[in-house]
């Protein structure tokens, strides 16, 4: 009898423990692992705890939510390559919809527009008329001169023969016509001495005529050298993506403004890992400059003094549209699921809220757009 009871004891213990492990394994089986990439403002971890307004729309997209979620952080290529593979269901950092993505992942509905933004570094005065002047060439230089010394010799010696026998300023021979390219010279760079002034009708037309034709020759020549001072150091202009392809230029590997320049040709493309080895890259000299997407540039040098001498360029390409990424084996029902209360909080004024306090949107825009 006692051996029957041990027997019994025995069966329902293993059968517990059976039951137990089974319910471990299919909790195991439903997990959804959740891969994301640190993208501040959009996600990222502090204290060890995640944080960022991806993180905090999951939480609320989620609240109700009985699955259960294993969050793991990824490198870029890493999280787009576990998507592909189905090893990661859902990816939850920002993902820029692309057609080429789109092939070997799903995303939900976006929910944040966005484009791409350039930072260089600071220019300082120095380097500016060193580049400057480093980037004249002789010949165009003597060429300016040549050109300068001509017209002022011309004018110079119009005023001295008109004023050489009536004005004793000037003078007769090389000495008087040394004083007439001293008025030229004088007069051009409107430094006004008023030692020396023609007196006669004729000096008095060529003075008139070249006081005009002054001030627009040295208006010329400031706005040459205050555009190259502007420009020439990298040799781009800030409103034309084409001219950064003779500089080397950074951003992040595997993103989506990678794709858009080795699209367009960009063989000076050095790619990074993260924001921070990115921005470092710009630092040590490695790139000249930086391009990501606006609001993960703009949060992560705002966020640190040491990228306070970064300058973002008045330059905007690659519209981007924000979206969750789903591995294509994912349930499909769970993906619309989740797509639909993305596009409800969305178009609530807590996502709004959120966004402005994360500073993606301002203050005055959230006022326009609950009134």
């Amino acid at each position: 009898m006692k051996t029957t009871y041990l027997l019994l004891i025995l069966f329902f213990l293993g059968f517990g423990f059976a039951n137990g492990q089974t319910e471990i394994s299919d909790t195991k089986k439903d997990t959804l692992v959740v891969g994301y990439n640190i993208n501040a403002p959009f996600i990222y971890e502090k204290d060890g705890k995640l944080q960022g307004v991806n993180y905090r729309m999951w939480q609320k997209i989620t609240e109700n939510d009985n699955t259960f979620y294993k969050f793991k952080n990824y490198p870029l290529d890493k999280l787009l390559l576990g998507l592909t593979n189905g090893s990661i269901d859902i990816g939850l950092s920002p993902l820029t919809i692309t057609g080429e993505r789109i092939k070997k992942i799903d995303f939900s509905i976006p929910y944040y527009v966005s484009h791409s933004a350039v930072i260089t570094n600071k220019i300082s005065t120095a380097d500016k008329f060193k580049s400057f002047f480093s980037s004249i060439s002789i010949i165009n230089l003597l060429k300016v001169l040549s050109i300068l010394f001509t017209l002022l010799a011309v004018f110079g010696g119009l005023v001295w023969y008109f004023e050489r026998k009536k004005n004793d300023e000037f003078g007769e021979g090389l000495k008087g016509f040394w004083n007439g390219l001293w008025w030229s010279a004088v007069t051009m760079t409107t430094v006004g001495y008023g030692d020396k002034s023609p007196k006669t009708v004729g000096g008095r037309i060529v003075g008139l005529i070249w006081m005009f034709a002054a001030i627009f020759l040295i208006s010329s020549i400031t706005a040459g050298i205050t555009s190259s001072l502007t420009v020439k150091k990298l040799g781009w202009t800030n409103n034309d993506l084409s001219s950064f392809k003779d500089i080397t230029i950074g951003t992040i590997n595997k993103s989506a403004t990678e794709k858009i320049l080795q699209n367009n040709y960009w063989n000076n493309l050095k790619s990074y890992h993260s924001m921070d080895e990115l921005l470092q890259g710009l630092i040590k000299g490695e790139v000249q400059a930086a391009t990501h997407d606006d609001p993960i540039l703009r949060y992560a040098v705002n966020n640190n003094e040491a990228y306070k001498d970064f300058i973002f360029l008045d330059l905007k390409f690659n519209q981007s549209f924000y979206s969750i990424g789903f591995s294509k084996k994912m349930n499909l029902n769970k993906k619309e699921e989740i797509s639909k209360r993305i596009f409800d909080f969305t178009e609530s004024n807590n996502w709004k809220l959120l966004l402005t306090k994360n500073n993606l949107i301002e203050k005055q825009n959230l006022m326009l757009e609950t009134n």
